[in-house]
């Protein structure tokens, strides 16, 4: 009787330990208001992948900006391409940030052209 209350007493202690967090209606607006948010809808994979990351975001202003450039690059992905740069310009459309322009580039790692950026898909 004894071993069933402990284990029945454990379990309930550790179910209560548990309780997912929630977050409130405001964190959940906030997050979803943000230019790198915009961002993640259009790379949700961004962080499970295995590869180094390099993000920087730009605002026009430091306050209440308008427009945002954020250049997002990750490198090691495998052996013939060293590093994709994915280069983003959003807009604020009230509440919430809007991609107006993308454009992906290729750093190669074999080939001709192994030192830049280019457009064109690594051979």
């Amino acid at each position: 009787m004894y071993k069933v209350c402990m284990v029945l007493g454990c379990s309930l202690f550790l179910a209560a330990c548990n309780q997912p967090a929630v977050q409130s209606q405001q964190q959940a607006e906030l997050q979803k208001s943000t230019a790198m948010h915009a961002v993640l809808l259009d790379q949700p994979n961004l962080f499970h992948q295995d590869s180094n990351l390099k993000i920087d975001q730009q605002f026009n202003r430091a306050e209440n900006p308008t427009d945002a450039q954020i250049l997002v690059e990750q490198t090691q992905l495998d052996d013939s391409v060293r590093a994709i740069r994915t280069e983003y310009q959003l807009k604020r459309d009230q509440d919430s940030w809007k991609v107006v322009n993308k454009k992906q580039s290729y750093q190669c790692a074999r080939g001709q052209n192994t030192q830049t950026f280019q457009f064109e898909l690594c051979p």
